[in-house]
């Protein structure tokens, strides 16, 4: 048995380099030489990826190796951790792919059209109403009731006439609200209940108000007739800015809501005959704008003897609608009257008040001597609270009725003074007007808008407190006062009713104030002229003008003598009370 025969193949000797040379050197006498440099001939001029001694061996062919292009950001030696080819070799086999659906296209690239389609009836709407209103009759004719059957019928046509927007074309304003978002506000109860045994004696529309005109009335002050002390306004507070603004501050104090026949003052001028029309000037401003209201409001006309006395129910300023303050009266969208949010009419009447007041008394130097009347007490005054109010009596000649003057006499009101421009007093009218909420009351931002429109604001609050600011400016006319000044004050947060800060003021002459708001005093006094002719043609007694709380006007009352007499009635109950204890 023989060995196999184990033969040692040929190795080249390269010495110039790496690797099998390129050339073989051919014996005749060696066929395995002969074989090698055969295979290595086969191989020449091929390319040749070349490397060193530290690389390591990869693969035999790198299909992969396009992807070099994409990860060699993240790591740069990708190549060398993956596939073992160092960074620096050739790319001679790398695989590129080739993007032939770049190359690629539709030899038609016209849209498809569709065959064109018969028309063909919407039958099945049609059926789908047809079947609707059949299911309708059905319905009521289970209901044998005519009455019902009509409620039904009512019913429809409100919704349908709601669909198509009113009957009246499109849909606009605010047809889309929630059912019965206005008709809380349709439902205001009158400022007094109205009994069986008064009697109507006319209804007076505003189209007959604003046609009245009675010119050049002209009011004087009656001499020793002017009471209490003003202080002096703090020009500081015009500095207040929406980027700088002022806390309002809650001090105490009081105010005087005296009415007419309870003023001891209006007495002895009445006992002195001075005038024969005896009022307030809130009364004679409530009057005077009545076609601007749409609250409810009521004022009792007094005939004695041959005067006559507007005066007020014996009520407080929190309730008595002369007194109160009304917000978003005019508006849009006018807050609910009643209701458990803090935004109703009341709520937001007594926040007003208390803003007013305390506003008109932060805007003065306490501490500084004050101006002073000829009367530095005021009658009705307590001794030991004061209202910080000067109060003066004047009076107005509005013409003769019947051969007799009709002479106008009215308790007025100043708020502060400052130094004119000779060091003269002028006399102020201080109001503010107040910001609740802007997203409901249909106004603008004052933080956004105040600073640099303040017209807009003030347009605003002329849209939504019409009757208010007109009330306002012609209690300054009535007063005499030289300015009016205006004060913004807003809720620190829209939901607390109790925190306010002073945004800004502003300052109108009231004459200025008046034509900027479109009031036309000429007729104001025509309205005013009106009522005292229309009472005193009626014989002596007690009448009543009540606003209308759903329509535009003012009703008159004849009245019974003991009308809105309390006293003795609740003096009875509580000796009843007494006794039975």
């Amino acid at each position: 048995m023989s060995l196999p025969v184990f033969d040692l193949p040929t190795v080249r000797e390269n010495s110039a380099g790496w690797g099998p040379t390129a050339t073989t050197v051919t014996s005749p006498s060696s066929s395995a030489t002969a074989a090698v440099a055969a295979v290595i001939d086969e191989f020449k001029d091929l390319p040749f990826q070349q490397y060193n001694k530290c690389d390591r061996i990869g693969r035999v062919v790198d299909w992969l190796g396009d992807s070099r292009y994409y990860k060699k950001a993240e790591s740069a030696r990708y190549n060398e951790r993956i596939y073992g080819s160092s960074a620096t070799a050739g790319n001679q086999f790398d695989y590129v792919h080739d993007n032939e659906d770049a190359n690629f296209q539709i030899v038609d690239s016209s849209k498809p059209q569709r065959p064109p389609q018969r028309y063909k009836p919407r039958q099945n709407l049609f059926k789908k109403i047809v079947s609707q209103r059949e299911q309708e009759r059905r319905e009521l004719a289970k209901y044998q009731n005519p009455k019902l059957k009509r409620v039904f019928d009512k019913e429809r046509t409100r919704q349908q006439k709601f669909r198509r927007g009113g009957g009246r074309g499109p849909v606009r304003g605010n047809m889309g609200r929630r059912f019965g978002d206005r008709m809380q506000n349709r439902a205001r109860p009158p400022s007094v209940q109205v009994k069986s045994n008064w009697n109507v004696l006319e209804d007076i529309d505003y189209t007959r108000l604003q046609k009245l005109s009675f010119p050049n009335v002209e009011g004087q002050d009656i001499e020793g007739e002017r009471y209490g002390a003003l202080h002096y306004y703090d020009k500081g507070m015009d500095k207040v800015s929406v980027k700088n603004p002022l806390p309002l501050q809650r001090l105490n104090g009081v105010f005087y809501s005296v009415t007419t026949t309870d003023d001891p003052v209006i007495q002895r001028l009445a006992k002195d005959n001075v005038g024969n029309v005896f009022a307030t000037d809130v009364i004679l401003a409530t009057l005077m704008t009545a076609s601007r209201s749409v609250n409810s409001w009521d004022v009792v006309a007094i005939r004695i003897a041959d005067k006559l006395f507007f005066d007020k129910r014996d009520s407080s300023a929190f309730t008595n609608p002369i007194d109160m303050i009304s917000v978003s009266e005019t508006a849009q969208e006018p807050p609910p009257y009643e209701g458990g949010s803090l935004n109703n009419a009341k709520e937001l009447a007594t926040e007003a008040l208390f803003i007013n007041q305390n506003f008109r008394r932060q805007v003065l130097k306490m501490n500084d001597e004050p101006f002073k009347y000829e009367n530095p007490k005021v009658p009705f005054e307590e001794e030991e609270e004061s209202a910080d109010i000067a109060y003066k009596y004047r009076k107005y000649n509005l013409g003769k009725f019947e051969d007799k003057n009709i002479v106008v006499v009215a308790r007025t009101e100043n708020d502060a003074v400052f130094a004119g421009p000779n060091n003269e007093p002028q006399k102020l009218t201080v109001k503010a007007f107040n910001e609740w909420d802007s997203t409901q009351s249909g106004g603008v931002d004052w933080r956004s808008k105040l600073e640099n429109q303040k017209g807009a604001v003030l347009a605003t609050e002329l849209k939504n407190n019409n009757c208010k600011l007109a009330k306002w400016t012609l209690q300054a006319l009535l007063a005499g006062s030289d300015y009016i000044k205006f004060g913004y004050v807003s809720r620190v947060n829209v939901r607390n009713s109790t925190q306010h800060e002073i945004l800004g003021t502003q300052q109108y002459r009231p004459a200025e104030c008046a034509q900027n708001i479109s009031l036309n005093i000429d007729n104001c006094w025509g309205v005013l002229r009106a009522l005292i002719d229309y009472f005193m043609a009626k014989p002596p007694g007690k009448y009543l003008i009540l606003k209308d709380p759903l329509q535009p006007l003012i009703r008159i009352y004849d009245l019974p003598e003991d009308a809105f007499d309390t006293t003795e009635e609740e003096s009875d109950e509580e000796g009843e009370e007494e006794e039975d204890d």
